[in-house]
């Protein structure tokens, strides 16, 4: 029984499959991309193509639907057809891109896109009228999509700027800027910007070696359609390590008051600083505070190799220092 029910599934999904198959018998309308992004008042770009059976012809017209839902669509393009040309290849708002329709595109350009999203679909006419189910939707989007990726210090990276297919006669101009966090604008070499595009997005790429004191601050992707202009910003978060070092007098007299201060900036933060003396944390790292080792009156017993270590991104800084004790003459002693 097992096996007489596995062979009648199989018959059913190979039935149902070449019935699918033949179930447009030769009608094929496919959009690329299914969904289109533009900006709104300017234009949008529908990639379509199409196929019908030969016993169709000739094809008596082509149109172009707008819909809110499922079966409530508007008509917004029609031409008949003559010759296999269209009569028309702009009416209102649309521009069919190939009038030639033994080409089989079907692709449009439409102009001044509003606010709210719409769906798209397209039909054939001919001796019998076919309907692609499936739509095109447009969305709109106010601003360019930037894209950063994840930034070290010195290691060179590309960012990507894309901005939505304008109308043809106002191409875009993308342009970046980037600020530190202190508000200066950081010049950018114009050689490190190339640009190029597809039938449906405008791309810029910024090729940038970041630095540390660019952590922090602000990079910008502004374009502008004419006197039409979109933008859109993001932070950047720089991965940076800057030399661990420690800062302090490193000749003291007895009684003096050792201070010995390490410094160290990094993102993301390093651990808390280890102080070590002669290869020993022992009563030192009870003295410490942000960073800062300090011993009130020394003797000689203070001089030797001061240690600050910290831990970033599972390695292990350091950095020393050899801190010298000189005693006090007689003479000093009475004039102190």
């Amino acid at each position: 029984m097992k096996i007489i029910s596995l062979c009648t599934i199989i018959f059913m999904l190979v039935f149902n499959v070449l019935c699918e198959e033949n179930a447009d018998n030769g009608w094929n309308i496919s959009f690329s991309p299914r969904e289109v992004t533009a900006v709104k008042g300017l234009c949008a770009h529908i990639s379509c193509t199409f196929t019908y059976p030969v016993a169709e012809n000739p094809i008596q017209s082509v149109i172009w639907q707008s819909c809110v839902a499922k079966d409530k669509c508007n008509l917004i393009f029609q031409n008949n057809v003559e010759k296999n040309k269209l009569k028309k290849n702009e009416l209102g708002h649309i521009k069919m891109l190939e009038p030639d329709l033994s080409k089989n595109n079907c692709s449009i350009i439409l102009k001044d896109i509003k606010e709210n999203e719409k769906e798209y679909t397209f039909r054939i006419k001919a001796k019998q009228q076919y309907t692609f189910n499936p739509t095109v939707k447009i969305s709109i989007k106010d601003e360019p999509t930037l894209v950063v990726p994840p930034l070290s210090e010195k290691v060179e990276v590309n960012l990507t700027c894309s901005a939505p297919f304008p109308c043809p006669e106002t191409p875009p101009v993308i342009t970046w800027w980037i600020k530190t966090k202190e508000e200066n604008y950081i010049k950018l070499d114009n050689n490190k910007i190339t640009q190029v595009h597809s039938e449906h997005v405008y791309y810029s790429y910024l090729t940038l070696i970041p630095t540390s004191d660019q952590h922090d601050g602000t990079v910008g992707c502004d374009v502008r359609y004419g006197n039409k202009k979109i933008n859109t910003n993001n932070t950047l978060e720089v991965k940076y390590v800057q030399a661990l070092q420690i800062v302090g007098e490193n000749t003291l007299m007895e009684g003096d008051t050792l201070n010995l201060t390490c410094t160290f900036r990094s993102h993301p933060p390093a651990s808390n600083p280890v102080w070590r003396f002669n290869g020993n944390t022992d009563n030192l790292n009870t003295q410490t505070s942000a960073g800062t080792l300090m011993i009130a009156n020394v003797g000689k017993e203070h001089a030797g190799i001061y240690v600050c270590e910290m831990t970033y991104m599972n390695k292990t800084l350091n950095a020393s220092i050899t801190i010298n004790i000189t005693a006090k003459t007689w003479c000093l002693k009475h004039i102190l």
